[in-house]
């Protein structure tokens, strides 16, 4: 191919990536919102209940997941991708006009569940249109954009929360997404991947030409039928590891969820005012950002296994030491390793997960897997606020989020290699045999 960058095809990166983007600050500003929740006086919320509507988006998500997996690997790639960010950007516009708790829940549960569609189906597009080589780069860089728009939640919080309420953060979210949907629509085209797998050939071809793809071979006849759906991932030498990405991804988003939301609320309570807790949100998500980047090039070098246990470690260990109350400066490097093993572990994930499974049912791997480890992310926030209603201290609660990234990296430990060898590797030489570990 004459095209070098780390994407066979660059504009599919950047869609996925904005995409992203935008469902991180939709899903992640949450955390910036909840001071303000517990003090608007029109709902009278407590702590459960904020805690509550933050997990119903990871309700929706679980349901997103779980849908993406019927759906992306039956009815392509593209269709679910542009679905998923329709949904999720409307429901935005519900939060930003909701009237009561219960209307402002529904618009929460439909953003999750358009993230839960778009992160299997934006990490399968990702990985098919990526050289194996350089694959976990290719799918941290479009994966960091949930950093990123965590980042621009955290910065535009610290002028709309004070000046306009927290609804002026759901009515930031939608601007974008109205430019960028006719934008996607227009540029983002089918994987050939996914068009081989279905027995479209010659669409593939096309594709694949007019992008310089290097498309796997045609599978024989009924091969592409037997390896998709829920059977293809307990096929030998996969029911262990599927068994496995389900705990990691489940206990990953339970951390990561969990933080995201009460970071600012535990800050607050230490003692520091709501700008600077807020801060703290930012830092968390330009950890994301560095543990993304930099754990997709170590992964690609040495490995996704050990890269994304030292991850899980990294998070358990900032976490049990933020809990001893260091100097400031101190919090806000160990708030980063934090946004380094929760937000960089689950990118690390998407792409360990994605590579793992063949092109036919690689999206159902994926979507199961983040299905499953919605659970967390509907726990992580419920978790946190019944820590703070049961009046537990800080310590309490951080050393309670560390315990779960302690079980990821165990459970990482035990992932098995892969069974399947996708031909792009062979025909690459296996220069991407150290990233399945």
């Amino acid at each position: 191919m004459t095209n070098r960058s780390l994407f066979a095809v660059p504009v599919v990166g950047g869609l996925c990536m904005f995409a992203l983007i935008l469902e991180g600050y939709d899903l992640l500003m949450y955390g910036t919102v909840v001071p303000s929740l517990l003090s608007y006086e029109p709902w009278d919320l407590d702590a459960t209940q904020v805690g509550v509507l933050g997990s119903l988006s990871g309700v929706g998500m679980l349901i997103g997941a779980l849908l993406a997996a019927v759906v992306t690997d039956r009815w392509g790639r593209r269709a679910s991708l542009l679905g998923a960010v329709t949904t999720f950007s409307v429901a935005m516009g519900v939060c930003a006009a909701a009237p009561s708790p219960e209307v402002f829940g529904i618009g929460r549960f439909f953003v999750g569940l358009g993230a839960g569609v778009l992160m299997p189906t934006a990490a399968a597009v990702l990985i098919e249109f990526s050289r194996p080589e350089k694959r976990a780069r290719s799918v941290a860089l479009a994966f960091v954009g949930t950093s990123v728009g965590g980042i621009l939640a955290a910065l535009l919080s610290l002028w709309l929360v004070p000046a306009f309420g927290f609804r002026a953060m759901f009515v930031a979210g939608i601007v974008p997404a109205v430019i960028f949907l006719p934008v996607m629509t227009r540029f983002l085209p089918e994987s050939p991947a996914f068009l081989v797998s279905r027995g479209e050939h010659e669409v593939a071809a096309s594709i694949a030409a007019r992008f310089e793809l290097q498309v796997a071979e045609p599978e024989p006849a009924g091969g592409a039928t037997r390896n998709m759906g829920l059977r293809a991932l307990f096929g030998p030498g996969r029911t262990r590891a599927t068994l496995l990405f389900w705990g990691m991804t489940l206990v990953c988003l339970l951390v990561l969820f969990g933080v995201a939301t009460w970071l600012p609320a535990l800050m607050k309570s230490a003692g520091y005012p709501l700008g600077a807790a807020l801060s703290f949100l930012l830092v968390l998500n330009i950890g994301g950002i560095v543990g993304g980047l930099g754990g997709g090039i170590l992964a690609d070098r040495f490995g996704i296994k050990p890269v994304t246990t030292v991850l899980f470690l990294c998070a358990a260990a900032s976490l049990m030491t933020v809990a001893t109350t260091p100097p400031l400066a101190v919090i806000y490097l160990l708030v980063l390793l934090a946004g380094i093993g929760t937000t960089g572990t689950q990118i690390m994930l998407n792409a360990y997960i994605g590579s793992f499974y063949p092109a036919s049912t690689r999206a159902t791997g994926l979507g199961l897997a983040l299905g499953v480890g919605r659970i967390g992310a509907i726990a992580g926030p419920t978790y946190g606020g019944v820590f703070i209603a049961l009046g537990a201290g800080t310590t309490v609660q951080l050393f309670a989020f560390a315990g779960p990234a302690v079980v990821g990296a165990i459970l990482t430990l035990l992932v098995p290699s892969r069974a399947y060898a996708s031909v792009a590797a062979r025909n690459a030489g296996g220069k991407n045999a150290k990233y399945v570990a």
